[in-house]
C-alpha cells in the first residue's frame, strides 16, 4: 500500500513546474503515513537513460525528494512512497521503484498469497529484481515478457490480465517508466481498501486505490493516486492501461 506520482513532458520540467510546489509538499506529506521508504525513477538528460533512486528512510521530510519533485527538471518520473504489506521488510532491495533492463517499476497494491505469486517466477528471475515482495514479482513476470519479444505496453497489459485471473481482487496500481513511454495501469476493483487510523489525507477512507491524471497544452500529463485535491485533474477509470509517450504526450488507452 503506498502512493504514487509521475509525469511525462515533452521538455524538462518538474512536479512543482506542473501541479504546484504546495500539492508536491502535500503529496510528500503522505511520506509520515507512507513512511517505509521512498523512491524515485527519472530519465537523466544527459545519458537518455532510466536512473534511479531509493532509500528505506521516511519521505516527508527528506529534502533529496524535496529537490526531485521540485527543482530536478527532466522528461519523465516517477516517485513512490512505500507502506510495506505485512510481513514484508522495509529494507532497500524492497523499496520501490525497481529497475531492470532499462525499465522501472512502482507498484500500489498488493498480489495474494505472496508464495503462491512467487511460484509463477523461477529464481533466477526473482534474484535479477532482487527483494521479497509481490511487486518484485509482477515486475520480473512484465520482464519476461518484454524479453520474450513482446512491446512494453503488451507486456504489462498481459502481466495485468494473468494475475486478475489467477487472483482473488488483486491491487494492481503500477507506474512503468522507460526512456520513450510512461505505463499507467488502475486495476483495483475488489481490492480491500487498507485500515488506516488517525487524521488522514483526502479519500484514504474510501478511495484510497483512486488514480488521477492531468493533462496540459503541450502535452505534459501527470498521474497520482488518492491523497490530492485533485482540483482540475480526471480520474483515470477503473481498469485501465494508458500508454503515455515522452516525446508528445501521445496516449494510447487498453481496457482490462
Amino acid at each position: 500500500m503506498c502512493r504514487l506520482l509521475g509525469f511525462i513532458s515533452p521538455t524538462p520540467t518538474t512536479a512543482a513546474d506542473l501541479i504546484g510546489v504546495d500539492d508536491c509538499r502535500q503529496w510528500q506529506a503522505m511520506g509520515s503515513i507512507h513512511d517505509d521508504g521512498w523512491g524515485t525513477a527519472w530519465i537523466d538528460p544527459g545519458a537518455e537513460e532510466v536512473t534511479r533512486f531509493r532509500t528505506p528512510g521516511e519521505g516527508a521530510d527528506d529534502p533529496r525528494l524535496t529537490r526531485a519533485l521540485d527543482a530536478q527538471r527532466t522528461e519523465a518520473r516517477i516517485c513512490h512512497l512505500r507502506m510495506a504489506t505485512t510481513g514484508l521488510n522495509d529494507r532497500e532491495e524492497n523499496t520501490h521503484p525497481f529497475l531492470a533492463e532499462g525499465i522501472a517499476l512502482a507498484h500500489n497494491g498488493s498480489v495474494r498469497p505472496v508464495q503462491r505469486l512467487r511460484e509463477f517466477v523461477s529464481a533466477a528471475e526473482a534474484d535479477q529484481i532482487g527483494g521479497t515482495t509481490d511487486s518484485a514479482i509482477v515486475f520480473a513476470l512484465v520482464l519476461r515478457r518484454a524479453r520474450h519479444g513482446e512491446p512494453l505496453l503488451d507486456a504489462v497489459t498481459g502481466t495485468v490480465r494473468m494475475l486478475r485471473a489467477d487472483f482473488d481482487h488483486p491491487g494492481i496500481n503500477l507506474l512503468v517508466l522507460t526512456p520513450e513511454e510512461m505505463i499507467v495501469v488502475h486495476a483495483t476493483a475488489g481490492t480491500e481498501v487498507p485500515y488506516l487510523q488517525g487524521p488522514l489525507p483526502p479519500d484514504h477512507h474510501d478511495h484510497y486505490y483512486r488514480m488521477s491524471w492531468r493533462r496540459f497544452a503541450d502535452g505534459a500529463t501527470i498521474v497520482s493516486s488518492s491523497g490530492l485535491e485533485h482540483r482540475g485533474w480526471s480520474l483515470i477509470e477503473q481498469n485501465t492501461i494508458m500508454r503515455l509517450t515522452v516525446a508528445n504526450g501521445a496516449e494510447t488507452i487498453v481496457r482490462l
